[in-house]
């Protein structure tokens, strides 16, 4: 008999030992982040460069029309040859015009990654920071919380608080 509630005894203290009151935080991160002023520097400095990529586009979108224009004024007795060379032409520009969007658009998913990294590490180091003061079991972003209650904790202003972020 003695041995049995040791062994029952034995079984529930794990269970208790793991009945640990569970905290958990919920922070809004894309709302810390739009209101860094390094956001802010960061998004300034890609639109500017999204502008001079697209100024270039349209640089080359206006040859080609210009092209295009100059093809379709062909006097009818132009030799077929000339014809042919500016139609290879137009083509030339359409597929300069594809390329340059693909990589103009790699660029600049590019250049928002690297500028927005050391910002995403900062915000997501003072979440940690917090996390660890405040003994959180977890901490879950809200944009990817269906249903929270009560238990739960926003540190949004808190991770603000420690950012300097009104």
């Amino acid at each position: 008999m003695f041995k049995k509630l040791l062994v029952a005894f034995a079984m529930v203290l794990p269970l208790l030992a793991g009945a640990q009151t569970v905290k958990i935080g919920l922070v809004d991160t894309q709302a810390i982040i739009q209101d860094l002023p390094a956001f802010k520097t960061a998004q300034t400095s890609i639109e500017a460069q999204g502008k001079k990529l697209d100024d270039e586009y349209q640089k080359i979108l206006k040859e080609a029309q210009t092209k295009m224009e100059e093809f379709q004024n062909l006097p009818a007795d132009t030799p077929d040859m000339v014809k042919q060379t500016r139609a290879n032409e137009l083509q030339n520009y359409d597929q300069k015009l594809t390329e340059f969007q693909q990589m103009a658009q790699q660029t600049l998913q590019k250049a928002q990654s690297e500028a927005l990294a050391p910002i995403y590490q900062t915000v997501q180091n003072a979440i940690q920071s917090i996390g660890k003061e405040g003994s959180y079991t977890i901490i879950q972003d809200k944009g990817a919380v269906l249903y929270f209650g009560a238990p739960a904790e926003d540190i949004t202003a808190q991770v603000k608080a420690r950012l300097g972020v009104k």
